[in-house]
């Protein structure tokens, strides 16, 4: 009977501890013991999977090998805590994988004891990448209702599928005169003086409109500059739209465009009286000349011409000036910039290829033709033996460049930035200075680039985002 018995409860001590190993084995945990040294004596299946190495490479291994961070001394300090402290002792510590990637584990462990009187530490990994990546996200859900809520301009959330105004941000009521629930599940056409452009920008977002014009809830209509994005929101894609009210600015510029428009009035009356009065002075000093044809006062009178010929240069270069930045910068194509400026240009002998591509444009002050003018008038001038002027298109690390190069005599070393000088050079100086100056209102800058003795090269370099090819848009 005592003998049936102990059978029995062999065999029941048997299903226990293969139980035992089943939940030990494929538990959803990282079982390791380690020993006094932080070697790996024991993992589970669960465990080797985690760090994606066979549990036969792991015996023996130093833990620490498996620390993101080998030297980390939040590791050494968590092996100090659990091996000085009876409780279980928990951290979260980053693990890397043997293909080298990382995750995040949390680590609960206990000291134990090992063969004789040595300590040895038992721990459970668990693997929490996605509990962590839930805490970003509720982390950055709570940062952006902040921004949201912070924002001075206003910010309006808008299903895309069917324009209805979805969230909007406190900042819409002072702006507006609207309470956020009296907008909330209307359409976005409801806030615009112009619903039709408004409908059609819901079809096709724009990162930027820079004026359009919305109604307050008393009516009145002011202006308003607006940048939008589209991302996706619980399976729909939604429009993030913030408004920002530019009426000061359009009153700013309103008013400096009618100074503008006065000093230009009254530029153009003094230039006109100044040209008058030149034309008496130089109108009497011929008189005077031919009255008194005295051979010690010739060099008197030359030099009375030339100052007059300087007053009259300095006039023309004022029109000249006060015209660049009136006309707002547009999208220009290059090619026929080019064609249009070989028409007008005293170009003589000299042949102008046009190799710039078709449908190349560029955002610049609509005086750019007169860039193109100014570097052929300039090349014959100066290029000695030209005969030939190339307009070209390059791309070197990302930025696109105009190339104006000829063959001519090509500019000297120590000149390559004086000849951008106001009056440097033989003629007026004037044209090259003004063409740096035109390009310079959108930001594209021109050097000399070319080899001395081997013609001229100037290359215009136009930043990003004032390139592009017709039909891609601005």
């Amino acid at each position: 009977m005592q003998a049936e018995e102990l059978r029995r409860a062999c065999i029941a001590l048997e299903e226990s501890r293969d139980k035992y190993l089943d939940l030990y084995e494929f538990a959803p945990i990282g079982y390791f013991t380690l020993t006094d040294k932080a070697l790996i004596a024991g993992v589970n299946l669960t465990g080797a999977m985690l760090l994606g190495i066979e549990r036969g490479k792991l015996l023996n291994a130093p833990f620490s090998k498996f620390v993101a961070v080998q030297d980390s001394d939040p590791w050494h300090l968590y092996l100090i805590q659990v091996r000085q402290n009876v409780e279980k002792q928990t951290c979260t510590i980053m693990l890397t994988r043997g293909n080298g990637s990382m995750f995040p584990a949390r680590m609960e462990g206990i000291r134990t004891k090992g063969s004789g009187d040595v300590t040895a530490v038992r721990i459970a990994i668990t693997d929490i990448t996605d509990i962590w990546q839930i805490e970003a996200l509720r982390e950055s859900e709570e940062k952006y209702r902040a921004l949201f809520a912070a924002e001075s301009d206003g910010i309006f959330v808008v299903d895309k599928e069917s324009g209805i105004i979805i969230d909007c941000n406190d900042a819409i009521t002072p702006m507006y005169g609207y309470r956020k629930d009296e907008v909330i599940g209307q359409p976005n056409t409801a806030m615009s003086a112009e619903p039709g452009a408004t409908y059609a920008a819901t079809r096709e977002v724009k990162s930027l409109i820079p004026v359009r014009y919305h109604r307050k809830k008393d009516g009145s209509v002011f202006p308003v500059e607006i940048t939008a994005s589209v991302f996706p929101l619980k399976g729909h894609d939604a429009i993030v739209a913030t408004v920002r009210d530019i009426t000061e600015r359009k009153r700013a510029e309103a008013a400096l465009a009618l100074t503008s428009r006065k000093l230009n009035l009254l530029s153009g009356i003094t230039r006109h009286d100044i040209n008058n009065q030149l034309m008496s002075v130089n109108g009497f000093l011929d008189l005077l000349h031919k009255k008194v044809p005295d051979p010690t006062l010739e060099d008197y009178f030359t030099r009375i011409t030339k100052a007059s010929s300087s007053i009259s240069a300095i006039v023309q270069f004022a029109k000249e000036y006060e015209q660049i930045g009136i006309s707002a910068p547009s999208w220009q194509d290059c090619r026929t910039l080019v064609d249009t400026a070989a028409k007008e240009a005293p170009l003589g002998e000299v042949v102008v290829n046009n190799d710039l591509p078709a449908g190349m444009e560029v955002f610049a002050d609509p005086l750019i033709v007169r860039v193109c003018y100014n570097l052929m008038g300039n090349a014959v001038r100066h290029g000695g033996k030209i005969t030939t002027l190339r307009f070209s298109a390059d791309e070197r690390d990302g930025e696109h460049i105009i190339v104006c190069e000829d063959d001519g005599d090509g500019v000297l070393s120590e000149e390559k930035e004086k000849i951008f000088d106001r009056g440097f050079g033989k003629n007026t100086g004037l044209g090259l200075f003004l063409s740096r100056e035109i390009l310079d209102i959108t930001g594209i800058k021109i050097k000399e680039t070319g080899e001395p003795g081997k013609g001229a090269r100037f290359e215009m370099t136009v930043p990003k985002g004032a390139w592009h090819s017709a039909g891609e848009g601005a």
